[in-house]
């Protein structure tokens, strides 16, 4: 993907959202990488799938085998082919929690994902909007992460 166009999407993709928004690029520079733990919020999700091994394990469970998923999401991992909004604190009765969204990058109003933490990344949940998949609740939420993974926003 060149620069320009990039720059385009993601300008494109700002429209939609009062949130922040970050183009996720698989091929982001090694330089960009930290390897101390970063506080949560105002990160975007390729970045912590990528550096974070609690994560990544957390949503590879969450998301195996679903079939029924579209294959944006079904590729998060390993194809960051979405645009992404920077993660925020969501804090519920159960503690802390970092919330991401992320859409398909051709209809991101009617396809995207919500995807919430736990601080550590350890245990994830999440709520898809497809048009072909419907909407779609990944893990158990709580009722508290549940209103959170429906809240307006990101």
């Amino acid at each position: 993907m060149t620069k320009r166009f990039a720059t385009l999407l993601l300008v494109s993709a700002s429209m939609l959202s009062p949130a922040p928004l970050a183009l996720a690029a698989s091929d982001a520079s090694p330089s960009a990488q930290s390897t101390q733990p970063a506080a949560i919020g105002n990160r975007a999700l390729n970045h912590v799938v990528a550096t974070s091994p609690e994560h990544k394990k957390s949503l590879v469970a969450l998301l195996r085998g679903r079939r029924d998923l579209p294959d944006w999401v079904r590729t998060l991992i390993t194809s960051a082919r979405y645009v992404t909004g920077m993660s925020r604190v969501v804090t519920l009765p159960e503690g802390e929690f970092e919330l991401f969204g992320a859409c398909d990058p051709r209809d991101c109003p009617n396809s995207h994902i919500r995807i919430l933490f736990s601080p550590d990344g350890k245990r994830v949940w999440a709520r898809l909007i497809d048009p072909a998949a419907g909407p779609q609740l990944l893990g158990e939420p709580s009722a508290d992460q549940l209103r959170a993974l429906i809240a307006p926003g990101i």
